[in-house]
């Protein structure tokens, strides 16, 4: 193996370099490991016209005949002929150093003798129970059976690592599908930046917030799950607290809000005008507030660190391995509005406060929440893998 460069194959069904795909979050991985030098080839985006049909045509019919669910990545069948496939065009790869991918399913049936890395942020059995749409009574049976057989497949293989998010994550992966600690590494994604945003330009505008009017940051699709109404009712509990707030949503377009809330509504990264008002967004708030209900790790967070933007949010999930004490507040899922809105009150009035934790954020962002500091921490696990398997 040539110690200065890797060669790497990012594997997946879908296709590995689509920024819709995973959020972007394999794209921006792939990319980042290019910057460093590293060689990746994708293998992905299988029989695509064939996936699409079989996904619409079970997806509805699973929707109207029996209001359920279909995720055809965790059906067995269709995983085995998936992957079937997949093993036929990595083995023109045999010369790669190790086999990257984003799902524990799609890796149960690869047959390579390199070693795979598995980027996860939580367990299948994590999933089901944590987000309302994966809940086992909205999927069918087989297909939450079918997706702990896979997960178990998976993490027995023996040259399957696991690169997870979170203590969190790993911890149920070790105890859930019997992964040998040794094969599990713990973190955090990065930031999914195509350019990041300077450190002088942050750190600028975060010293142009005045302190006399609060603007919270709330930045989610999924208005509900992501904890937009809690969200909401913070805002007006600082309000009444006696501080000017207003809240800015982005990624969501609720109606009927109340005056004190504006929707900006889904501001998109590769369009340089929506792009320029999401980043001023970050810039000019002063806290980023999202009361999730559920979150496996939520990239968002790095974002609000990156623009050096103070946290409150819910401890749940893989939360707290990315935000950390000295610049963000997280509470219990049961915790109501006014808990939040007290710390927002209490640290936004003490400015000196606020100028620690906004610089905190933005510290721990460089440190460790930056996709280049992923991308580093990625590049030595493999190579201490690799190292390790050489001298056995």
């Amino acid at each position: 193996m040539d110690h200065d460069s890797l060669n790497l194959v990012f594997y997946d069904v879908h296709d590995p370099e689509d920024k819709q795909f995973w959020a972007g979050s394999a794209a921006h991985i792939i990319s980042g490991l290019r910057k460093a030098g590293q060689k990746v080839t994708s293998v992905g985006d299988l029989v695509p016209r064939l996936r699409r049909v079989l996904r619409a045509s079970l997806f509805h019919a699973y929707r109207i005949f029996r209001n359920l669910h279909y995720h055809p990545d965790r059906h067995d069948l269709v995983t085995r002929f998936y992957t079937a496939i997949g093993n036929r065009r990595l083995r023109q790869h045999r010369d790669a150093d190790a086999i990257l991918t984003v799902s524990a399913a799609f890796a149960a049936y690869l047959e390579v003798p390199q070693p795979i890395f598995v980027l996860l942020d939580a367990t299948w059995g994590q999933i089901v129970e944590m987000y309302p749409y994966f809940a086992a009574d909205r999927q069918p049976e087989h297909i939450v059976r079918a997706g702990y057989q896979l997960d178990r497949k998976a993490f027995s293989k023996p040259n399957l690592h696991l690169v997870m998010t979170s203590a969190w994550a790993a911890d149920r992966a070790i105890a859930e599908g019997g992964m040998d600690p040794r094969r599990v590494h713990i973190l955090p994604f990065g930031a999914n930046f195509v350019e990041e945003p300077r450190r002088d330009f942050v750190m600028q505008a975060a010293a142009t917030r005045t302190g006399k009017h609060c603007n919270l940051l709330f930045v989610g699709r999924e208005f509900v799950r992501k904890g937009g109404p809690i969200a909401v009712e913070i805002a007006r509990a600082l309000k009444e607290l006696g501080v000017p707030t207003t809240l800015h949503v982005v990624g969501s377009s609720p109606e009927n809000m109340p005056g004190f809330v504006k929707v900006h509504g889904m501001l998109k990264k590769e369009i340089p005008e929506q792009m320029a008002q999401l980043q001023n967004l970050y810039a000019t708030s002063d806290f980023f507030v999202m009361p999730t209900r559920a979150e496996a790790q939520g990239i968002v967070f790095n974002e609000a660190a990156a623009y050096a933007l103070p946290v409150a949010a819910t401890d749940v999930g893989g939360v707290s391995t990315v935000v950390q004490k000295d610049w963000g507040f997280l509470l219990p899922l049961e915790a109501n509005e006014n808990e939040y809105a007290v710390w927002l009150r209490d640290a936004f009035q003490d400015r000196a406060r606020y100028k620690v934790l906004s610089e905190n954020a933005r510290n721990d962002f460089e440190a460790r929440l930056s996709n280049k500091v992923y991308v580093q921490k990625l590049i030595a696990i493999i190579r201490t893998t690799l190292e390790s398997s050489a001298a056995a």
